[in-house]
């Protein structure tokens, strides 16, 4: 293990996640000083060879090695993702454990969030005050966590909520991400979950880990919830066309729709869990980054067109090496 260096100023919860790695890369590219933190040394090597990033193995489920894992940190970015099956009962005791170490630490607190918060979309597009409306238990969920840390920015460290639409890029292999683009590739129809015709927000990993840094590095913002957009909102049919016009090839599409997800469910847990966001999917959801890029002004914003073609290269060299 590399040993921990006093000097470094950010510390990546979740460093070998979709989100969370591609903060490490950037950090590392802008050249500071960062502490990638993971339950895989050997993981984290492999992602992160021959960039100076220091790495510590470190399960925060476990009081004394959160505590271990901020010390000494000026900004921490929690970025921790689980299968949605453990939710329930992990993403409290992390959270706790992250609290308790952030209160021995002198550290911010930057955390990445989604938008199951606020369940079936009112209006035109989802902003920031947008009504808590969730009725799935993992969007309840997320709620309760941000709220708690809202309260804890008034009492005991500074913290900041930065929220994104749906991932896609290079390490981003979900179960929405992974069919998108690995299908095509292997002359299999992309999958897409929901109507294929209502506008969804999506936004390129690298944009999102650019935005996250931003705001996490500016004190100023703290204490607040920042939506960030990528490039235009789609619908899947737009997307995937985009995806197969990289190929060169005629659009294939599959759909997985509510009541094959719920017999579906039946045998796989995963799409069980899916199942209660399928409103996210079904009908338009769309997000409204204006207080962001009002704030930054040349914020990136890769074109999907860019995104997707950087995102089947990589899929294609992971499939070159299975």
């Amino acid at each position: 293990m590399i040993c921990m260096n006093e000097e470094k100023k950010a510390v990546v919860l979740g460093a070998t996640g979709a989100i969370g790695s591609a903060i490490v890369r950037e950090l590392a590219k802008k050249g500071k000083k960062v502490r990638a933190i993971t339950r895989s040394e050997k993981k984290a090597k492999e992602m992160f060879a021959g960039m100076n990033v220091e790495i510590m193995e470190a399960d925060v489920l476990n009081p004394k090695e959160a505590e271990k894992s901020v010390e000494g940190a000026e900004i921490v970015y929690h970025s921790i993702g689980i299968p949605y099956m453990k939710w329930t009962k992990l993403f409290p005791k992390i959270q706790a454990n992250i609290i308790q170490a952030m209160k021995k630490s002198k550290g911010r607190l930057a955390y990445v969030d989604n938008l199951y918060m606020y369940g079936k979309m009112q209006g035109e597009k989802i902003v920031e005050d947008h009504p808590r409306a969730a009725t799935s238990e993992k969007g309840k969920l997320r709620e309760r966590l941000a709220q708690e840390l809202l309260e804890k920015h008034k009492e005991e460290f500074p913290v900041v909520i930065t929220r994104f639409p749906d991932f896609y890029g290079p390490n981003v292999v979900n179960g929405f991400s992974k069919p998108l683009f690995e299908n095509p590739l292997k002359n299999k129809r992309a999958s897409w979950t929901g109507s294929l015709d209502k506008k969804h927000s999506l936004i390129f990993i690298e944009d999102a880990a650019k935005a996250m840094i931003d705001i996490a590095e500016n004190p100023d913002l703290y204490g607040e919830i920042w939506h960030v957009e990528g490039a235009e909102a789609v619908t899947g049919r737009e997307f995937i066309t985009m995806i197969y016009e990289q190929l060169g090839k005629e659009p294939k599409m599959r759909v997985l729709k509510k009541w094959v997800a719920k017999i579906l469910g039946l045998f796989v847990p995963v799409v069980r869990e899916l199942t209660e966001l399928y409103d996210q999917w079904e009908y338009p959801f769309v997000i409204d980054g204006t207080k962001y890029r009002k704030i930054n002004k040349n914020q990136q914003v890769t074109p999907h067109e860019e995104g997707i073609r950087k995102t089947l290269d990589w899929f294609e060299k992971q499939i070159d090496n299975e």
